[in-house]
């Protein structure tokens, strides 16, 4: 189903996922703006990931629904409903097999609702998509997936984020960067614990690395303490940065580096907007659906039948990621680093 270019005026994209789903969803709403290119496109999206859809440069304008804080309240819940009808959608979108998205969709009043077709959102939407994934796809076009009834394609999937020139000074003035050595960043932790790796792994690697770059840890406050510990153990040869930047100002210090090491989680994805080399560290999680795909960006992983994992108990042995050991992680960095400077 296509739709005329001048009928479409507004759409929005609802994604009330985290922050790595939300940098996921740049190839199909670029896709969306090549399609509609005067049409106005916003997102909606939790708090927390907010900042990452303010980076995509195909989006207007963010709105954000605190579905565990400030819209658990009907009164300010309808304010949002209220503030989102008078925008007047042609199409609402939403990407998550959650059925609240398609709640909103329809209490907004948009005309055309596309979606999944699980837990009964069906009722909410004019055209749906199977949630049941046969082929197992990058979640970038499964995301895609999601707007085929619009006749909307690309096989551009490549992510982007646009930077703030205030998100850039402010983290000049927080870090202070030398120009001395390559950066190297290290994310250890991801928002699912059986993502992470190990906190030797972590103190061989940054001992290492140490020698020819500048080593960054970077996390949440939360776990200040385990990188205080890893930098600790480490002899102190790198420097924590523990909630101190804001997505942007991550983005922007993310630019300035050479390698990026990660487990799964949204500052991987981030690393891949900006274009910064990535090594992957990956385990439960399914490299087919989540991993890095630029040319320059390396996956470690070991492999297991039960991985990647598929069940929802917690695992008894962690061999995904007990499997990587610290050499592997040390050599395939240097590589990196030195094909970075050739």
């Amino acid at each position: 189903m296509k739709m005329a270019h001048g009928t479409i005026r507004k759409i929005l994209y609802i994604n009330l996922a985290f922050i790595g789903d939300v940098l996921l969803s740049t190839p199909t709403i670029r896709a969306l703006r090549q399609q509609y290119p005067n049409a106005v496109i916003d997102m909606l999206v939790i708090p927390w990931a907010a900042q990452a859809a303010v980076g995509n440069p195909y989006v207007n304008h963010v709105y954000t629904y605190d579905k565990k804080g400030e819209h658990r309240n009907l009164k300010n819940l309808w304010k949002l409903i209220l503030k989102l009808r008078s925008n007047h959608y042609d199409i609402a979108i939403t990407t998550n097999f959650a059925p609240r998205g398609a709640l909103l969709a329809k209490a907004i009043g948009a005309r055309v609702r596309v979606g999944y077709d699980t837990q009964h959102a069906g009722l909410f939407l004019t055209h749906t998509v199977s949630a049941s994934r046969v082929v197992v796809r990058h979640e970038t076009e499964n995301q895609l997936a999601v707007v085929k009834p619009l006749g909307i394609t690309t096989s551009d999937f490549s992510l982007a984020f646009k930077h703030n020139p205030v998100d850039i000074e402010n983290m000049e003035k927080k870090i202070g960067i030398s120009a001395n050595k390559a950066i190297v960043v290290i994310c250890p932790f991801g928002r699912h614990p059986l993502n992470s790796w190990s906190i030797q792994g972590y103190v061989d690697v940054l001992t290492a690395l140490s020698r020819v770059a500048s080593c960054y840890l970077i996390g949440g406050t939360a776990e200040k303490e385990r990188l205080d510990e890893i930098n600790g153990k480490a002899g102190f040869c790198g420097r924590v940065l523990a909630g101190e930047l804001s997505i942007g100002e991550l983005a922007a210090f993310l630019v300035q580096s050479s390698l990026v090491i990660t487990v799964d989680t949204g500052p991987m994805h981030l690393a891949a907007a900006v274009g910064v080399p990535i090594l992957a560290l990956f385990g439960r999680s399914d490299v087919r659906v989540w991993g890095p795909r630029a040319a320059c960006d390396q996956v470690i992983k070991v492999d297991l039948d039960c991985a990647p994992c598929i069940t929802p108990r917690e695992c008894q042995h962690h061999s995904c990621m007990k499997g990587i050991k610290s050499d592997m992680v040390i050599g395939t960095a240097l590589k990196m680093l030195a094909t970075k400077r050739s």
